[in-house]
């Protein structure tokens, strides 16, 4: 049997009171308008919310004005002032105010009230509900704080910022953003050409393109250094962050919001530095030039005397010419590597190579260092080190040599041992880890010793003195190959320099040691050559070297000499001076390469200049090959057996 449903019940005063008082946020309070506003009625659930029961209210124990906040009070009593003068149609929301509870913490409430007329007492009468918005306030105090913070770090951090809605194009600037740039935030208008009218041409492109991708979701946010061009006419430099913050029901993006710093100081002192580092080798690479032309001199003719008969007397003192000479030109190719690092032109070749046979090499190249000061030399190679790794091999050379030679310096009696570790990863890779261990004078200051022209101890002795420049390029040349170098020492204790640089083993078979050993250079062919040459002393040294190889050799001292010599008699090849007055050696070779009436001979660049980009100009301007003074005939025969090379290719038809 189905239960009847009655009908809703009419609303009454009663049961209205009972819903109030069913909540807890919300409590209906009567006042009369008297000093005190003491409470004439108040609903049930008053306890809830503040603490006090009803009875406390209605038996005048509690005060009502009494436990509004000090700080709140008066601009209650105003406003309550303001309800009875009618002007707000006898009905008003106070500003949000605070009372005390019970337990004394202080209860948010936002009150509205209406006034009415006691005509039997000949008072007012306040009508108002409170609700109970704490929590609301408490997030919104928390938001203004750090709404607030964040305006304070915008302003300490000198950040602008900006707001743009993709959809629409409208933009929002702060005004730190409109000063940074010359300008008042009412002056700017509120489109996205504001900001992009003002962008430097050169970056235009890259700047869309860094914020399509954070659009398109490629990137998780945009971040691009620019220029805007300043009112002024200058350009600030920018560093440029943002984000999507907000998108619409469609997900398309709707707020995209972002900083600016101004980072103009920073990158004009980074361009001033570039141009300073490029200055100085700029001058490195002039001074190394001026430096290698007299050298060349000086080592070919002692590479040229030794093949005359001299006696033992002369050959000891023709060694230290070279000994020297190559000290000399160590120097130079040291602080060339160091600008090429600094240019970020240090290139790695890699070849496989055997570890075991480099460690050897080195060994024999101190040899008679060691002997001379009596030391005694270990090498200590581990049976698990890989038969065959791929390595820069030079570069790997250039360290251990320059760690060796450290030792060699600094230890007057004792042991240097040269160690070599494998530290395996996988089956193909793994780690060299190299030690050079000496019983030498130790080291007191182990940050020092990296830093470019310094050394341990300003009061070296003669013998022990150097350059300062070979511990700050083993640096550079262990992180160029991705590795690490570190230094163990006391003074009086010796040192320890251990590298580990990261390294791919090489499967392959495995060299013999035949195949291992230096090859002996060919055997050259004779050919008609032409030396072209305006220094007598550099032209004679090429000369003589051509001819102990077995060479025709004709000089001349210009480039229009040579190009009149060609036309008179064909060449194999010309060996060419890049550096010469009137017509330099490109012009000529740019020259020679035009001629359709002479058979055209190999070029070769002769010069001091040592640097990438002249080897790649030379090879442009129509040369096959670049020697870098100073030089011996091995390198001269290296750069003849190309043409033998050239002549077999084509007789076979290969091209």
């Amino acid at each position: 049997m189905s239960k009847s449903i009655g009908q809703p019940e009419p609303v009454t005063n009663q049961n209205l009171e009972q819903l109030i008082n069913a909540g807890t946020g919300l409590t209906l309070f009567v006042w009369e308008d008297t000093e005190l506003w003491p409470v004439r009625y108040v609903s049930d659930n008053v306890a809830t919310v503040f603490g006090y029961s009803k009875a406390q209210f209605l038996n005048r124990e509690v005060q009502f004005k009494y436990l509004i906040h000090e700080d709140d009070l008066a601009r209650v009593n105003d406003e309550v002032e303001l309800l009875k003068s009618g002007k707000t149609d006898y009905r008003l929301t106070h500003q949000d105010y605070r009372i005390r509870h019970r337990d004394g913490h202080y209860v948010w409430v936002t009150d509205t009230t209406v006034v009415k007329r006691d005509e039997q007492k000949g008072i007012n009468v306040l009508f108002g509900y409170l609700i109970d918005i704490t929590e609301r306030k408490a997030l919104e105090l928390k938001l203004e704080t750090e709404r607030n913070r964040l305006s304070l770090l915008l302003d300490a951090t000198r950040l602008g910022t900006w707001e743009w809605n993709p959809q629409t194009n409208e933009t929002r600037f702060n005004e730190r953003w409109a000063k940074m740039f010359g300008y008042e935030p009412d002056e700017l208008e509120k489109q996205v050409e504001t900001w992009s009218s003002r962008l430097h041409p050169d970056d235009y492109d890259r700047v869309w393109r860094s914020i399509k991708d954070h659009l398109d979701g490629i990137t998780p946010f945009y971040e691009s250094e620019h220029r805007i061009l300043h009112r002024s006419g200058r350009w600030v430099y920018v560093l440029d962050r943002g984000r999507i913050i907000e998108r619409d029901n469609q997900g398309r993006a709707t707020r995209y919001a972002g900083t600016v710093t101004d980072v103009t100081e920073q990158k004009q002192a980074e361009i001033d530095a570039r141009r300073v580092a490029h200055a100085k080798n700029v001058f490195l690479a002039n001074m190394s030039h001026e430096v290698r032309t007299p050298l060349h001199g000086i080592l070919g003719l002692a590479s040229v005397l030794e093949n005359t008969q001299v006696t033992d007397y002369q050959k000891r003192l023709l060694k230290t010419i070279k000994n020297s000479g190559d000290y000399l030109l160590n120097t130079l190719n040291d602080l060339l590597d160091l600008t090429r690092a600094e240019e970020g032109q240090l290139k790695i070749k890699l070849g496989t190579h055997s570890v075991e046979r480099i460690l050897q090499h080195v060994a024999s190249l101190f040899e008679q260092r060691v002997s001379e000061k009596g030391l005694q030399f270990k090498l200590d190679i581990s049976d698990q080190l890989p038969k065959q790794t791929i390595m820069d091999h030079t570069r790997i050379i250039q360290i251990i040599s320059n760690l060796v030679s450290n030792a060699i310096k600094f230890t007057e009696q004792g042991q240097i041992c040269l160690r070599a570790r494998w530290l395996p990863e996988t089956q193909r890779r793994g780690e060299l880890e190299i030690s050079v261990i000496d019983s030498g004078a130790g080291i007191r200051d182990t940050q020092r010793i990296w830093q470019l022209f310094e050394q341990e101890d300003d009061g070296l002795t003669r013998s022990q003195q150097g350059s300062g420049l070979g511990l700050a390029i083993v640096r550079n040349l262990v992180q160029l190959l991705s590795g690490t170098i570190q230094v163990d020492s006391e003074p009086g204790e010796g040192s320890c320099f251990t590298v580990c640089l990261p390294m791919s083993v090489h499967l392959g078979a495995a060299p013999n040691e035949q195949e291992l050993s230096e090859l002996p250079l060919p055997e050259i062919e004779k050919f008609a050559i032409l030396v072209v040459d305006d220094n007598t002393i550099n032209q004679m040294i090429v000369c003589e070297m051509l001819r102990t190889l077995g060479q025709q050799v004709d000089a001349v001292t210009s480039g229009a000499m040579a190009i009149e010599r060609l036309g008179q008699t064909a060449y194999d090849a010309i060996f060419m001076d890049l550096h010469m007055p009137v017509m330099d050696g490109m012009e000529t070779t740019r020259k020679i390469r035009q001629l359709t009436d002479v058979k055209q001979p190999h070029i070769f660049a002769l010069t001091a200049n040592a640097f990438p980009e002249t080897r790649t100009q030379a090879l442009h301007s129509g040369m096959d090959d670049y020697v870098t003074k100073p030089f011996v005939k091995e390198d001269l025969a290296r750069v003849l057996t190309r043409i033998s090379t050239t002549k077999n290719r084509t007789q076979h038809g290969i091209s």
